[in-house]
């Protein structure tokens, strides 16, 4: 599912613009893998794993997992989701488990399930800055 360009070649997805799109009312099922943008209005189950952006429209369900660079809800997703960025709009809803580096929730955005960080090394800074914070609240109760 994809665009053709005007002299009718298939773009190769290395252009900034190509895309896979499933229009609104269209359902599909299976596993797509592309290195290019992916957008859906309708309904997909299954997984997805793009080497790009995965965007769920206002009308979009996803019930699945999802695997990319970049994901941004603004309709509905039903499962686990691995990216760098995850950013839930407005009105969007996620449930799963999430693995990132950034999420963002925007106003009256939804988010059930559970959040790891994948840069355990901040999260090593925060655990010792904790650690040291706590002894020392204990030695100046102490003294």
């Amino acid at each position: 599912m994809a665009f053709f360009a005007p002299d009718n070649k298939q773009p190769t997805g290395k252009e900034t613009g190509a895309a896979t799109i499933i229009a609104a009312n269209t359902k599909f099922k299976g596993e797509v893998t592309t290195d290019c943008h992916f957008h859906t209005d309708g309904e997909f189950e299954g997984t997805i794993h793009s080497k790009n952006t995965v965007m769920v429209g206002k009308t979009g369900i996803v019930i699945g997992d999802i695997f990319a660079q970049k994901v941004i809800i603004s309709g509905k997703v039903v499962g686990n989701i691995e990216a760098k960025s995850i950013e839930i709009m407005p009105n969007g809803r996620l449930e799963g488990a999430i693995v990132s580096d950034e999420l963002v929730i925007e106003r009256k955005g939804i988010f059930l399930g559970q959040s790891k960080n994948t840069q355990k090394n901040d999260i090593q800074l925060l655990k010792s800055a904790a650690t040291t914070t706590a002894t020392k609240a204990i030695e100046s109760k102490n003294n």
